[in-house]
């Protein structure tokens, strides 16, 4: 009477564990272009509620301020986005995540840029008015303010 053996061998096991391996390589890229897709994605959603906040205070005018002049503005740097009051003063700011670019349209100046509103909300500075969110490895948003 032959006895059989239960379990796996080594062999079994070192080919298990180097298909394990290489399904893991294939998707790594996949989640790390995941990760950057949802950091695109909120610090878009932060960056557009950062533009909202700026046209409330455009519209509130809580400085009086008459005429096609700013009222408030939004300013993006490389690690912020800022709204500021008429006189400069911040009222709100959000940090953008290192991975992440927020970018004015080319009209704006490189390294500090800035969309001023005056008190009816409209722009006032017509060359800012396209926005890019981009991440490596992730799939850039645009859009228009």
């Amino acid at each position: 009477m032959v006895k059989q053996q239960r379990g796996v061998t080594l062999i079994e096991l070192m080919i298990a564990i180097a298909l394990l391996a290489m399904l893991a390589l294939a998707i790594f890229p996949l989640g790390r272009a995941w990760v950057a897709n949802q950091q695109i994605t909120k610090t878009e959603k932060l960056f557009l509620e950062a533009y909202a906040r700026a046209k409330n205070e455009a519209l509130r005018n809580p400085n009086a301020v008459k005429g096609d002049v700013k009222t408030a503005s939004l300013e993006v740097t490389t690690t912020a986005v800022n709204v500021k009051d008429s006189n400069g003063v911040g009222i709100w700011s959000i940090d953008i995540a290192p991975t992440v670019t927020v970018t004015l349209s080319t009209g704006c100046t490189t390294g500090h840029q800035k969309v001023e509103l005056n008190n009816n909300a409209h722009l006032l500075t017509g060359s800012c008015t396209f926005y890019t969110v981009a991440a490596s490895g992730g799939t850039d948003a645009t859009g228009t303010l």
